[in-house]
């Protein structure tokens, strides 16, 4: 009998899993390490933990099962994705690990969006900036500890590290070196253009190696500490994930998971790379060659439901525990007492805001439609009808990609609940099925192994070999889906409908806790969204390189049209890309503004790009009455450097002003060609043409202002000046 090795490095502990070539567990064993949290929102390891975890635990299974090391053909790792591991040229680690979960770079996804554009990096690569993946991390490093970084020669992923220190081979496997943002999906190679756009050297990212593929083998030091034999046979494995798919059968066109664990994950296989525009969900490279996944992934699935068992199930846990029973079980027999929709009460599961489809931080858990009328188990209900409802709204947009799964594969712990399966069923409309075998992630890396040891011709034969389906499976209600699709039109209409609210309720808990807020709001705030939005698929830094030199005058300037950003280059990307064909011109405006005397809108819509932070000033057109505006209705934003932010036609708006810790403002300004030319020879006195002073420019002064004074309009504001 052939014996193969399975490693799942994950973050709170690593576990080793022996199978035989059939897929049984032989032993098994799980070491724990420490997650290190420096200060609030990061989250380090320190590597030598995962190592020491895997020596450890090989070692375990190996004298627990007894079986001969010459039995044991292959190992693979299944790890924790997009954790950043620097090494020096010795091979020496120098820093702790920066782990998925770890928020400290939002300022460097927003470079990384500005360098790259969100929508050119989503075509590359698939996925917006986030967060958790790699490269934040890295341009981190290089911002705030830049002499490791100078000291930095290779950048590996967890479970590469791990591999390397067994094997002593440097490489990053495909499926996890997808969530690094450095990746081409399509391609699946290092991109050339990240890289060159945000200045990272290619040379510190080993050579990728496909997942079955035989990325080195046990070296003479790691047989020794281990008792594998030298020699042995290790893959490149997989991301979690990546690996669990495989551990779930998910390996062709057509299939897919359900996880219902802490978090809820859709994970489908398919054979072409289909990518979200909008970035809602994720697309990686499959640990199946030539296949792609997409992924969504629902930040609080389970953990709503544990929440609801610690807050309000507590008494009832502690009796249920006593009979050795699982309250789980009770409160789901509750759940299922309670008539499909819960009585009209609906539960959104954003406890730990939302990663898909919404990616929205501020988002937070809701009980809609309480009343006097329900129970603790119409809560219950609710909040299972929610999770598997935001379930639905991913899958919906999966389908939008053209993934459609035939059937899901439910894993985790809420796979064991006959009601949730059915639940599953009928909400997102298909059959569910389980698997015989508990260990995912290992089980996939396991796969992997036997196929680089030759043991299965391929991944999907290993697949079909090893994951066995169970008999617990459920069939869509037709009666019952029609009326959850009634239920799901109201759940996806609530989200949109409070997210202005959820920004609002962020700012005001900042407040609460007395955190430091920003003075002002952001044009990335929901609240601007009626003003405008940011533009990422335009060079904004070349327009700001181009911007610093630029003359800046003593009070404020306005230069209709410049050479200095007119070039051959710019022209046709404003006037294509962003006015639709129109031609354009780019002027700038500098200076140092710090006080609001006029409003003006335009016939056609206007591009801002800052060169440093700076100040907007904007209104509604619903704050014009008879021709008057009251300062009173003007919100102030603050534009960052490198943003670049179109205003819609209707927008009021004016000059920029100075930001807090700046002493000047400089801002390109794309209108169509002509604005502000050919100034009409007779102004009508009354109405709103009385407010027209150019070609396409309505304008509104404030009577103290030089407009004001000058008589050329008959459109006031009212008030007293806003001064910043």
């Amino acid at each position: 009998m052939r014996y193969l090795l399975g490693v799942d490095l994950g973050t709170s502990g690593t576990k080793t899993v022996l199978f035989d070539e059939n897929g049984q567990t032989i032993a098994s064993k799980t070491i724990e390490y420490p997650l290190l949290q420096p200060k609030n929102g990061w989250a380090e390891q320190d590597p030598k933990c995962w190592y020491d975890a895997t020596i450890n635990s090989i070692k375990a299974v190996l004298t627990e099962s007894k079986v001969n090391n010459h039995d044991v053909v292959a190992l693979s790792i299944a790890g924790q994705m997009h954790g950043l591991v620097m090494l020096d040229k010795n091979g020496k680690v120098l820093r702790n690990a920066i782990l998925w979960c770890d928020a400290r770079t939002q300022k460097q996804c927003d470079e990384i969006t500005t360098l790259v554009g969100k929508k050119r990096l989503i075509e590359i690569n698939a996925n917006p900036a986030l967060t958790g993946f790699t490269a934040p991390k890295i341009l981190w490093v290089r911002e705030n500890e830049p002499e490791i970084y100078k000291q930095c020669a290779t950048i590996l992923l967890p479970k590469d590290y791990v591999r390397y220190m067994l094997t002593g081979q440097k490489a990053q496997e495909i499926s996890d070196a997808s969530g690094t943002n450095l990746l081409d999906i399509t391609k699946r190679q290092w991109s050339q253009e990240i890289l060159d756009k945000l200045s990272i050297d290619k040379s510190l990212l080993p050579p990728l190696v496909d997942s079955e593929a035989i990325a080195g083998t046990i070296t003479k030091e790691i047989a020794e500490l281990t008792g594998l034999k030298e020699g042995t046979i290790v893959a490149g494995g997989a991301g979690d994930n990546a690996a669990a798919a495989l551990g779930t059968g998910v390996c062709k066109e057509g299939d897919a998971f359900v996880t219902l664990g802490t978090s809820g994950v859709i994970f489908a296989h398919t054979n072409k790379p289909a990518i979200d525009p909008l970035g809602r969900v994720h697309t990686f490279c499959a640990a199946v060659k030539n296949s792609w996944t997409a992924m969504s992934c629902t930040l609080a699935a389970g953990l709503s439901l544990r929440w609801m068992r610690d807050e309000l199930y507590s008494k009832e846990k502690l009796e249920e525990e006593a009979k050795g029973e699982d309250v789980y079980n009770l409160m789901t027999a509750k759940a299922s007492d309670i008539p499909l929709g819960s009585d009209g009460l609906i539960y959104l599961p954003y406890l730990m805001g939302e990663r898909s489809p919404v990616l929205d931080a501020n988002a937070r858990g809701v009980f809609f439609g309480l009343s006097a009328m329900h129970t603790k188990a119409h809560m219950t209900r609710a909040v299972l009808e929610g999770i598997t409802l935001s379930q639905r709204h991913n899958l919906e947009v999966l389908h939008e990609m053209e993934i459609v799964p035939k059937n899901l594969t439910a894993c985790g712990g809420g796979a064991r609940s006959p009601f949730w399966r059915q639940l599953l069923a009928d909400i997102l409309k298909c059959k569910i099925v389980t698997t015989t075998s508990k260990e995912g992630p290992a089980l996939g890396a396991a796969i992997l192994a036997g196929v680089a040891a030759g043991i299965f011709p391929s991944v999907e034969e290993g697949c079909k070999k090893l994951v066995i389906l169970s008999d617990q499976s459920s069939q869509e209600d037709k009666v019952a889906s029609a009326k959850y699709d009634d239920v799901y039109k109201l759940y996806s209409f609530l989200y949109p409908t409070m997210r202005p609210a959820f920004a609002k309720l962020a700012t005001l808990r900042d407040k609460l806790d007395g955190c430091e807020t920003e003075k002002y709001k952001l044009v990335t705030d929901v609240e601007f969204e009626r003003y405008g939005k940011v533009i990422d698929d335009i060079p904004a830094s070349k327009i700001v390189e181009l911007l610093e030199t630029t003359p800046l005058t003593d009070g404020t300037d306005y230069v209709a049209s410049s050479s200095i950003l007119e070039t051959e280059e710019m022209l046709p990307i404003m006037q294509n890309q962003v006015f639709g064909g129109l031609k354009v011109q780019i002027g700038f405006c500098n200076g140092h503004n710090k006080a609001l005397n006029a409003l003006e809108y335009h016939r056609n819509a206007e591009l801002n790009v800052a060169a440093n932070d700076a100040l907007l000033m904007v209104a509604p057109m619903t704050s014009v009455h008879d021709g008057i505006i009251d300062t009173n209705d003007v919100e102030i934003f603050k534009v960052k450097k490198g943003q670049a932010v179109l205003f819609y036609e209707t927008t009021l708006h004016y000059a920029p002003c100075v930001a807090p810790g700046e002493d000047h403002f400089r801002m390109a300004v794309v209108l169509p060609k002509d604005t502000n030319t050919n100034k009409p020879e007779n102004v009508p006195s009354s109405g709103e043409s009385g407010c027209l002073t150019h070609n396409n420019k309505w304008l509104y002064a404030h009577k103290d202002s030089n407009e004001g004074k000058s008589g050329v309009t008959t459109g006031r504001l009212i008030g007293e000046n806003l001064t910043v």
